[in-house]
């Protein structure tokens, strides 16, 4: 792990065939971005990769803003739950071609890494709320900018949080052998799936969006419901979100009166 500022330093320190591999100090910068932290992987038999930690101060909360109302979520540890991101990208690329397969697209990195956050997760703390906070901060990043489906992870993290309890994921002493057992069982979204419920999220979220339309994508619309509306009843409460979403989407009737039967049993 290096400091953006003290990134020459951490090049002088690597072997040569490791720093061929990687970007010069005066381009680091550009590679960063805005981005807390990134990773940059190498080839060699030591070493896996250098994880960048921006010299700026670490997220303390989110912000989004629905229908004209402002909500907020306090994002608690954020720094330590990037940087296992970042390890994850790193534990990932060495799984692929083993466990993993041959070859992965950007977003099966970027949702794969969050399943390495949620196993460390398990690991080290008494519960999942962490990883409920990634969950929840994944779908704000996506209602403030659908150009974050890149990292939507909620999906997965979703599918995984609903499916496995705490003790099953803490139960994987090898993060190697828990993604073997879930990886086969993930839906994987094929690229008009990304682009049409993208496009749903714009028509939703976007700035121009203030005239509903209820069928708009109509058959893309109970899976993002199914996702998003966890986060929605967590910054609005659970009657306000189920209103809100039964006047966006022509789906979500059916959808939130089926959650509420179950709420009942």
């Amino acid at each position: 792990m290096c400091d953006e500022s003290r990134y020459p330093s951490c090049l002088n320190a690597l072997p040569i065939e490791v720093v061929s591999q990687l970007p010069k100090d005066t381009q680091i910068s550009s590679h960063l971005g805005g981005k807390t932290a990134m990773v940059l992987a190498v080839n060699h038999h030591d070493i896996a990769g250098i994880i960048i930690v921006s010299a700026k101060q670490p997220l303390t909360q989110t912000i989004t803003s629905i229908n004209g109302h402002t909500y907020q979520l306090a994002l608690l540890e954020q720094f330590k739950l990037t940087l296992w991101h970042e390890v994850g990208h790193l534990e990932n690329i060495a799984l692929i071609g083993d466990v993993l397969p041959s070859t992965l697209s950007a977003y099966q990195h970027e949702w794969l890494a969050d399943m390495y956050l949620v196993w460390r997760i398990a690991q080290t703390h008494p519960d999942l709320n962490l990883a409920w906070q990634q969950f929840h901060r994944r779908n704000m990043d996506l209602i403030n900018n659908r150009h974050n489906m890149s990292h939507w992870s909620s999906p997965q993290l979703h599918w995984l949080l609903s499916q496995y309890q705490f003790k099953d994921i803490q139960g994987f002493d090898h993060y190697s052998e828990f993604i073997a057992t879930i990886f086969p069982q993930l839906a994987l979204f094929d690229d008009t799936e990304i682009a049409e419920i993208s496009s749903l999220v714009q028509r939703t979220f976007g700035r121009g969006a203030t005239l509903a339309l209820p069928k708009y994508i109509f058959w893309r619309q109970q899976r993002l419901i199914e996702v998003i509306s966890p986060t929605l009843v967590m910054l609005m409460g659970e009657d306000k979100a189920h209103k809100w979403l039964v006047e966006q989407f022509s789906e979500a009737a059916q959808l939130v009166n089926k959650e509420a039967g179950h709420n009942k049993l």
